[in-house]
């Protein structure tokens, strides 16, 4: 046999040899990168004396190439070795049984340790405490018992969260989506499988991502509930140390849109962490954005991805989070959608029970209804609206404007800013006026374009000026809360719809707290403090619909219907969830007559699609 300089040990996985390609484990990755092989073509031997030529998708972490199939076939062992011949060859060969050791060296002195180590010879008294602390830790193999449990701290475990985390251990091998509903503690599953890692001396290295508004939460509860000192990456101390803090320090929480910066993101691609936690992990949903190649470019051995909304508006959302977890699980994107998706929208879904077996090897989902743990009815309602005559007929207008120009390839009037002026002005008056004010000045649109803005801005300003038009969703939301008898959470979609509801319900004369993303993060929690000890309402923007828990507030309006309704499955979470006492109420706000009130019946689609495919929700809209 050739003698191979260097060799990595690499899982021969045969899953996907049928179509022309083999996931690849962290052996392969390792010993490619250390090629600094990227998209060439390259040719490798088997111990069988067969060649053939393959390429890496590293998108996916794939090999790929024709014969790949007949090049691993009459291998039987599960793992084979990879490595350099001394003639610059890449091999491939059988995993050999090790050659029975010789004679001992110095056979007197390893007899006399041995017999030691058997009959452990206690008389120290620091051995013995060592042994005692080591005798704690003992494992059986065939024993699924948690060693973290005696260690958690200021919270109460239910049974369906220790089997939770026991699956993630055995089951998925520490690579999976935990996907619980909103409120059933995904982070408290993934702190306890963290620590258990930890324990059991299986992960030292730990990178956890988050969005910029949890980033002290998540320190919060990883030192309170599972006493890990975890360093934020906005720490001054970190920020002193540049690039080399990421090698430095072990255990690291950032925000994922910090992280993915160019001076961080080529850093942290340097290290090998042995755990990267993701929060929110619907964030990833797109696989061209540089938010999934960022993850997915990390070295790591294992990888907890949190969302609740796994699949938002179609099912390629789902495609993309399952790849990152595991690489061809789903196959080729080609191959999963001829057969699992069943319509061009991509939101109708075939072949559901194979999909849905195909999950189950990626993805945890506890629902509220099959867990030891009681929660209270939530009811959501429907509320139209009806606006003035003349803000109808703005409504109208810049509606038919933004439909002629869609089909349209304008670099500025594009589809993005398009869909956001619609959505705008079904809100409110003063959210349109802003980005109409920018659009009237651009010298990059036809003056037939920017005069038909500038009406449209004039009309804007003078409704909005006008004390007794364009208030009609704010005087339905302060009707909604005089009745109601407990705090409220408003949630709005834009900055400036935030600010306006903020002061007309405050001169209506209600306490009002706020919360949006122009706010620093101590006046973020000094809102949150005010909302809890005093106010009656808490008006805020999308960044309060993820992570932050308030379950003190039972009751909750969205004052702007997203077009997506997992985000206000998202939004429900933060007071749906464990600790809450009291019934919860959802109110949703439409105007009649708009693309917001025929837009219900997408929302139900799919609603419709997420249970079919991941598992059934609690109310979001009302029964129609």
């Amino acid at each position: 046999m050739v003698p191979l300089l260097e060799q990595y040990l690499f899982k021969l996985d045969k899953e996907l040899l049928d179509l022309q390609a083999m996931e690849m484990d962290d052996g392969l990755c390792t010993f490619f990168k250390d090629l600094n092989i990227t998209d060439e073509t390259f040719e490798m031997e088997n111990d069988r004396g067969l060649k053939r030529k393959f390429t890496i998708n590293w998108d996916e972490q794939l090999l790929q190439g024709r014969g790949i199939k007949g090049f691993f076939a009459k291998y039987d062992a599960a793992h084979l070795w990879i490595g350099l011949s001394d003639g610059g060859q890449i091999k491939i060969t059988a995993h050999e049984k090790p050659e029975a050791p010789g004679e001992l060296h110095n056979q007197e002195h390893a007899q006399s340790v041995l017999k030691e180590l058997t009959n452990f010879i206690n008389d120290d008294d620091a051995w013995f405490q060592l042994y005692q602390s080591a005798d704690k830790f003992q494992l059986n193999p065939n024993d699924n018992a948690l060693l973290c449990l005696p260690y958690l701290r200021e919270m109460e475990t239910f049974d369906y969260q220790i089997r939770t985390v026991k699956s993630v251990l055995s089951h998925f091998k520490g690579r999976v989506m935990l996907s619980d509903e909103v409120g059933l503690g995904k982070t408290v599953e993934a702190g306890m499988a963290m620590l258990e890692y930890i324990m059991r001396g299986l992960a030292r290295r730990i990178l956890i991502l988050v969005p910029p508004s949890l980033v002290q939460q998540w320190e919060n509860e990883m030192k309170r509930k599972f006493n890990q000192d975890f360093t934020r990456a906005d720490d001054p101390a970190f920020k002193k140390m540049g690039a080399d803090a990421w090698g430095h320090y072990q255990k690291v929480i950032a925000s994922i849109d910090t992280a993915k910066r160019k001076n961080h993101r080529e850093p942290i691609n340097e290290q090998y962490y042995d755990l990267v936690i993701v929060d929110e992990a619907h964030h990833l949903k797109n696989r061209q954005t540089q938010k999934w190649q960022f993850v997915n470019a990390i070295n790591k051995k294992y990888i907890f991805l949190l969302t609740a909304t796994p699949v938002q508006n179609h099912l390629e959302e789902l495609y993309n989070l399952i790849t990152l977890l595991k690489p061809g699980q789903l196959s080729t994107y080609r191959h999963f959608r001829k057969n699992f998706v069943a319509d061009k929208e991509g939101i109708d879904a075939k072949n559901v029970d194979r999909l849905k077996g195909l999950l189950a090897d990626v993805m945890i989902r506890n629902k509220r209804n099959n867990v030891d743990v009681t929660f209270t009815k939530r009811t959501a309602y429907t509320r139209t609206v009806t606006i003035p005559e003349r803000e109808k007929a703005l409504y109208d207008s810049l509606s038919t404007f933004i439909r002629n120009h869609y089909e349209q390839q304008h670099s500025i009037l594009n589809r993005f800013r398009l869909k956001n002026l619609q959505e705008q002005i079904g809100s409110t008056i003063t959210a349109i006026i802003p980005s109409l004010e920018g659009l009237a000045n651009n010298e990059k649109l036809s003056a037939f374009d920017r005069k038909a803005i500038q009406r449209f801005l004039d009309e804007a300003r003078l409704i909005s000026a006008d004390d007794a038009a364009g208030h009609e969703k704010a005087k339905e939301t302060a009707a909604i809360l005089e009745a109601f008898n407990g705090k409220m959470i408003v949630f709005t979609k834009f900055a400036s719809s935030q600010r306006y509801l903020s002061d007309y319900l405050r001169d209506s004369g209600f306490k009002v707290a706020e919360f949006h993303g122009g706010l620093r993060r101590k006046d973020k929690e000094e809102q949150v403090t005010y909302f809890r000890k005093e106010a009656d309402v808490l008006v805020s923007t999308e960044i309060g619909g993820e992570g932050r828990n308030l379950q003190f507030c039972n009751g909750m309006i969205n004052y702007d219907l997203p077009w997506n309704p997992m985000a206000i499955e998202q939004r429900i979470g933060r007071i749906h969830r464990i600790g809450q006492e009291q019934d919860v109420y959802v109110y949703n706000l439409v105007t009649e007559d708009t693309i917001e009130y025929y837009i219900l019946d997408l929302l139900d689609r799919k609603i419709n699609m997420f249970e079919l495919v991941v598992g059934e929700v609690d109310a979001i809209l009302e029964d129609r």
